[in-house]
């Protein structure tokens, strides 16, 4: 199995390069190249995540006294990059940065999720993009490479340097197929997450840094590891082995005795510096998260990158890109500084959630254009996946997964049905798209279904995921926080999205029918059989999601229940003893 999961990061990158230089064989051959790329590895995905199902009772997770995430041992493919240091007895992974990727329930299902929306980008412009049309596949197929790579990469240096790396084919994406304002959107993106994401480089290499310290003994300093399940596991041994050393002193009968008096002071200013290490390490690396996610206040760029962007671009931007926010804290900063998680994340992002939901709700019910309002609508949903993050708990945490699961794939069709219209019309905006129902029947009753699934009916994928955020939140044990009126205030959120998305539907699909002139050679048609090859199976995998989403959280519930032990114990909220699975 180590072997597809290479092969799923290679034949993006293989598809991209050959891609890019078919130049003179014209616009379709480009598009069913890469077409083929795009199904070669939804195909890979869907093998990867079958063969991953029935070894669950083998996936190992050490809960112990060195928690950690342990990707799943036949799916991991390790080498060197650079080596640092000389290799040091007993850890291989000690002194270089590896090309370490793997699979585990936390980036399983986000495979499939990014190889499905990759393809629909390119059924959704089937007949739009004909100018250098291998330049935009071939970078889609790249942007797919880097996006896949940021989600299998358990090395910190490789996942930062894919992170990072999806930058650069968006960027021509947008300022080359975009609209007439691409270029401003695709400056105002670069300088966002350029910015975001040296504040997360720092972040990374301050936390490297601070974990080489051996605060729990002097007697030597620890190896230089990149490795993410190892940062994990010396994180957590630190935060749990100085809190012991400080209980275990403060509990000595014998606290009169000079020298434990001072191994107290000593061992309690180890925990205040490294609890102050932990708290700019974790807004550092928060700082690229909150902007790709995007978070209130770095949303600012969306709106407009969004609305500018070829649709296709769109629908991976929110369908997959934007979670990639929302994985790094899953991956990086809840698990490796549960203390400020604890502390400041929980005030400080749920607030903040609070706020992206009904604000994105409001500005979405203020537009007047469709693709401005799905932006904002994307906007308002992933404020409820931040939500379920910083709830700390099980029930928020898996909702936090389920939504941005059901969101890519509700978000997704939505910016497929919106290229249908302009395709169609030359037009998204309102007040020219009214009645469409009567003269497009399939597209009417299939785009009123994914707004049922995206204002979260009960028996629709969109449902579970945002309800399990609102009940993590409500059953929150910081005290920072009243969870149950946060909780209260953002299910506000579901009721403005029905009223925004309902509304939508009631303007452009139902009452009296009226069209823009649009000078086109064909005659306006209803769903065409590329369209409904997209619509129609993802629409049966939504229903599938909202009735029975059982062995989607079985899959993910090592990791999640994981990540909420590490932050009970790391906070004290735990006895610090062995802890079973």
């Amino acid at each position: 199995m180590s072997q597809l999961v290479l092969l799923l990061l290679l034949v993006p990158l293989a598809g991209g390069l050959v891609t890019l230089f078919v130049r003179n064989a014209g616009h379709k051959f480009a598009r069913n190249l890469a077409l083929g790329f795009f199904l070669l590895n939804l195909f890979i995905s869907f093998k990867l995540t079958w063969d991953y199902l029935p070894l669950l009772e083998k996936h190992s997770i050490s809960v112990e006294e060195k928690l950690t995430f342990v990707p799943l041992e036949s799916s991991v493919t390790v080498f060197d990059l650079i080596r640092i240091n000389p290799p040091y007895e007993g850890r291989p992974d000690a002194g270089a940065i590896r090309f370490f990727i793997g699979i585990d329930g936390l980036n399983l299902f986000l495979l499939p999720l990014t190889c499905i929306l990759f393809s629909g980008s390119v059924l959704a412009t089937w007949n739009s993009i004909r100018e250098k049309s291998h330049l935009y596949y071939g970078f889609m197929l790249l942007l797919q490479f880097a996006t896949l790579g940021a989600f299998l990469s358990f090395d910190v240096i490789l996942f930062y340097a894919f992170f990072e790396l999806t930058l650069i084919p968006l960027l021509f994406l947008i300022a080359m197929w975009g609209g007439p304002n691409r270029q401003y959107a695709a400056k105002k993106l670069f300088v966002y997450t350029l910015g975001g994401g040296l504040a997360t480089l720092l972040g990374v290499i301050s936390l490297v840094s601070a974990l080489n310290q051996n605060l729990l003994d002097d007697n030597y300093d620890l190896p230089v590891t990149f490795s993410i399940p190892e940062l994990i596991t010396v994180s957590h041994d630190t935060q749990v082995g100085l809190n012991k050393k400080v209980f275990d002193t403060k509990a000595d009968k014998d606290l009169l005795n000079p020298l434990l008096k001072t191994n107290l002071e000593i061992n309690k200013a180890r925990l205040d510096y490294w609890s102050s290490c932990q708290k700019w390490i974790f807004f550092l690396l928060a700082a690229g998260f909150l902007v790709k996610l995007p978070a209130f206040p770095f949303h600012t760029w969306q709106p407009t990158a969004y609305y500018e962007a070829p649709t296709g671009v769109t629908l991976v931007l929110g369908g997959i890109l934007a979670k990639l926010g929302a994985f790094g804290f899953l991956r990086l900063c809840v698990p490796m500084l549960p203390v400020p998680a604890w502390e400041f994340g929980t005030y400080l992002f749920s607030i903040l959630s609070v706020v992206a939901i009904l604000y994105g709700a409001a500005c979405a019910i203020a537009q007047d254009d469709l693709k401005r309002m799905l932006a904002y609508s994307s906007f308002s949903h992933l404020g409820f996946c931040l939500l379920g993050i910083f709830a700390l708990n099980e029930t928020g945490l898996t909702g936090s997964y389920l939504q941005m699961i059901n969101h890519g794939l509700n978000v997704g069709a939505l910016f497929f049905i919106c290229e249908i219209l302009h395709h169609r019309y030359g037009t998204t905006k309102f007040k020219d798209l009214q009645g469409l129902g009567s003269k497009l029947k399939i597209l009417s009753g299939i785009t009123v279904f994914y707004v049922m699934c995206s204002v979260g009916l009960p028996g629709l994928n969109g449902f579970v995921g945002e309800v399990m955020c609102l009940f993590g939140m409500f059953e929150t044990k910081n005290p920072s926080v009243s969870g149950k009126i946060l909780a209260s205030i953002c299910s506000l959120g579901m009721v403005f999205g029905a009223w925004y998305l309902i509304s939508m539907v009631m303007k452009v699909f139902f009452g009296k029918l009226s069209e823009p002139v649009f000078k086109k050679e064909d005659p306006v048609s209803d769903l065409t059989i590329v369209e409904k090859l997209f619509l129609f199976p993802l629409a049966l995998l939504c229903l599938f999601l909202g009735i029975y989403p059982q062995p989607m959280i079985d899959t993910i519930r090592p990791e999640i229940h994981l990540i909420a032990k590490l932050n009970l114990q790391a906070n004290n909220l735990l006895p610090l003893v062995k802890m079973d699975k």
